[in-house]
């Protein structure tokens, strides 16, 4: 493995990502707290990364920057408060800047005070120390992705553009990366492996960098909202306090059932709890818990169970027209081919194509 294949690759890797960070420290639109803790995390990986090329910048321009280094290492200590404040950031409705987001730095503030001070701490406890409290953040992160991804479900009955599949991409890759660096770690401090190896890791932490910083500029250019921050609904109803009694809740969801079989709301794509409230003038809480309670499902699979029964009517009344099963999904309230193939296989275990083959052909 050549070294100027390691240094180019870093380089260009920090440059996109001081790119970026830029950009987002400067973009006006949607939450301005998001933008600066992406752009803060952007610009730490960055610096760590300039950082771990300072030897080579020193050969090749002939200059001392001995005591820059090191420095640039305890941004480290920044990557999993940073990517996690911002995850909660976008996942939490009215999230403020407080004090318990500047206690998350602390770490960091400490280990770069001995640096500047010049107070040594073996390499090894804090490159441990950093992995663990990396690892720490990158569990923390999943977790509220994967329960925002399950709360929405009982708010929205389209819920492509809210789940944030982009941001556990994001997540799992800085992860990886993370844990290539600490196989690498620990292998070279028990002397498993040598100099060699150790660069083959380096590269392959650096390349899955690369690619992360290429994707998410990608992402940005075409769709710069999606860093904005998609807030949840208001907090889930605690059931147990709920004053619906079983009367109300027999009426309410005779209504429910009633509008869906009629007016057919479900058709429209974006449809969300509160819509179906205003109509018929029942609370979203009183909604959820009906759904929750008597159906013993969430909003999201409540809505997909009558689209898929609209979408089996239709690919068995519409066979000798011509539609295709893409239309057929759209005029059922789908807008995603991918939602409606997984809800349908979900209700019926089948995809619609062979259910339409052997329903026509029974």
């Amino acid at each position: 493995m050549s070294i100027f294949i390691i240094d180019v690759l870093g380089i260009v890797t920090a440059i996109l990502l001081l790119i970026f960070s830029v950009f987002l420290a400067t973009y006006k639109k949607g939450s301005i707290y998001s933008h600066r803790f992406l752009s803060a995390f952007l610009l730490a990986n960055a610096i760590f990364i300039i950082d771990f090329l300072l030897p080579e910048i020193e050969r090749a321009l002939n200059i001392k920057l001995g005591s820059l280094n090191g420095i640039g290492f305890t941004f480290a200590y920044l990557f999993g408060p940073l990517l996690y404040i911002y995850t909660k950031s976008i996942t939490t409705k009215d999230f403020s800047f407080n004090l318990t987001c500047l206690l998350h730095s602390l770490p960091f503030i400490i280990v770069f005070s001995f640096r500047i001070l010049g107070i040594r701490i073996p390499y090894n406890y804090l490159v441990g120390i950093m992995q663990l409290q990396i690892s720490i953040y990158m569990v923390a992160c999943f977790i509220l992705i994967l329960n925002y991804r399950k709360e929405i479900k009982r708010y929205f009955s389209s819920i492509e553009k809210l789940n944030l599949t982009w941001m556990l991409y994001v997540v799992g890759a800085f992860f990886i990366m993370w844990m290539i660096d600490l196989v690498s770690f620990i292998l070279a401090n028990m002397q498993m492996i040598g100099v060699t190896a150790e660069m083959y890791f380096a590269f392959f932490s650096l390349l899955i960098n690369f690619v992360f910083a290429v994707l998410i500029f990608y992402k940005a250019l075409l769709h710069p909202e999606i860093f904005t921050g998609i807030l949840k609904p208001e907090a889930a109803p605690k059931y147990e306090q709920s004053k619906l009694s079983e009367e109300k809740k027999a009426e309410y969801l005779n209504r429910l059932e009633r509008y869906f079989s009629q007016q057919k709301p479900f058709l429209n794509p974006s449809l969300t709890i509160s819509d179906v409230a205003s109509d018929l003038q029942i609370s979203s809480k009183y909604i959820s818990q009906i759904i929750n309670e008597s159906l013993h499902k969430n909003f999201y699979d409540f809505i997909n169970s009558y689209r898929i029964e609209e979408s089996k009517r239709l690919l068995l009344e519409d066979h000798d027209s011509g539609k295709t099963v893409l239309e057929i999904l759209y005029d059922s309230g789908f807008n995603s081919k991918s939602a409606f193939n997984t809800a349908f296989k979900k209700h019926t275990g089948t995809t619609p194509t062979i259910y339409r083959t052997q329903q026509i052909t029974a």
